[in-house]
């Protein structure tokens, strides 16, 4: 099952600009590096105009308590898939 969070540009760090080319390695970067999600957890992360996209796998309740889940839920929009 996966997870899927939306973040609006709005919530976007000022400071982190996609670049024109390499879209992916970005949202990777930032995903790593703002966010501090696992990269093992990410299953899709894209930028569209609205934002950033991100699909994770295998999220376990336990991690409901990390300092990265409980920031992302906050700066996203959640769904989860069934």
């Amino acid at each position: 099952m996966e997870d899927f969070f939306s973040i609006p540009n709005r919530n976007i760090e000022s400071g982190w600009n996609p670049p024109d080319r390499s879209l992916e390695l970005f949202v990777l970067e930032y995903c790593e590096e703002v966010l501090s999600i696992p990269l093992y957890l990410i299953e899709d992360a894209r930028c569209t105009g609205e934002g950033m996209e991100i699909a994770l796998r295998g999220l376990e309740s336990w991690m409901a308590d990390e300092d990265w889940y409980i920031n992302l839920f906050r700066v996203s929009t959640y769904v989860r898939a069934s």
